[in-house]
């Protein structure tokens, strides 16, 4: 005989049971088994203060939880386990990211990142919809992740190289390594990304929100051995269509004399819209604009 037995305190064991016999049926049906991953943001006491967990297969990694301690939020730690969540799904082969939410919970937050909604369930609980999210992984010979702190011997020898210091030194410079340590504190909305190039740091790129539809960006190819490979532009078109699918435009300022930097950004498909004299160095720089749309759906010519 069976008896149906309701249990407010369940045992792990019996939860355990249940459990198991899920994924095997998922597992008779798709041919392999979920996989387990925990990311953890900790002090150096070994403290957790946030954490993400997921489950993943060789299709997708789900993530099922994703939480920080309420005095570190808005300081960059959510999109750094994100993007450690995303490089380990793309290391097993994983083509999409998936993920549901509230609407009064975390859909900017994963619209920023680059997620797109695919479904909601109105009014499914308290009043409230259930949001799903998604992101196709980009598995190219790119990725991009936010600076570490433990990166910044690494940043600060880049930014000493004669081709770097060519066209961000004096205000400019200090500025930078001013913010990048704001940013190690969780202080700044603007974000150091690291540009790899099949798992090789070679890239440092800066961005900044621009009112609510748009970001500025600057970026440095600063390994020497990646100078003149052609890596800038398609570099650029996979971070910006990575990272930031759902914004309206991106904005970019080089210096006028910059004529390589210049060349790069039109091909990459961004158009001067005007010039102006920069606090941070007083000679003329370039305003220079690429909408997003044009971008993701080229018109002929853009890059040839």
């Amino acid at each position: 005989m069976y008896k149906v037995i309701v249990d407010h305190n369940p045992s792990h064991s019996d939860n355990d049971v249940v459990k198991e016999g899920l994924i095997k049926s998922y597992e008779a049906q798709f041919g392999e088994r979920d996989k387990e991953l925990s990311i953890f943001l900790k002090n150096d006491s070994g403290k957790v203060f946030g954490g993400m967990q997921a489950m993943f297969d060789s299709e997708a990694i789900y993530i099922e939880a994703l939480w920080i301690e309420e005095t570190l939020r808005k300081q960059g730690y959510g999109k750094k386990l994100l993007a450690a969540a995303e490089r380990e799904a793309i290391k097993n082969g994983c083509r999409f990211s998936l993920v549901d939410t509230w609407d009064f919970q975390a859909e900017e937050f994963y619209l920023k990142n680059g997620y797109e909604k695919i479904g909601e369930l109105e009014n499914y609980w308290h009043g409230h919809s259930k949001l799903f999210l998604r992101k196709k992984l980009h598995s190219s010979e790119f990725h991009f992740s936010p600076a570490e702190s433990s990166q910044i011997s690494l940043i600060h020898g880049w930014l000493q190289q004669d081709h770097i210091k060519e066209w961000i030194h004096g205000i400019g410079l200090q500025n930078t390594l001013n913010g990048l340590e704001k940013f190690f504190r969780g202080e700044s909305s603007t974000t150091y990304w690291i540009g790899y190039h099949k798992g090789t740091p070679f890239a440092f790129l800066i961005t900044s929100p621009e009112g609510p539809d748009a970001t500025t960006l600057d970026l440095f190819i600063c390994d020497l051995n990646y100078l003149g490979k052609g890596l800038a532009v398609p570099m650029i078109r996979e971070f910006l269509t990575s990272q930031f699918p759902n914004v309206t435009k991106v904005l970019i300022d080089p210096e006028a004399t910059n004529k390589r930097a210049i060349h790069v950004y039109q091909k990459v498909g961004f158009k001067i819209i005007g010039e102006f004299i920069a606090s941070w160095h007083p000679v003329p720089h370039y305003q220079m604009e690429l909408y997003m749309k044009d971008l993701v759906n080229p018109k002929k010519g853009i890059g040839a």
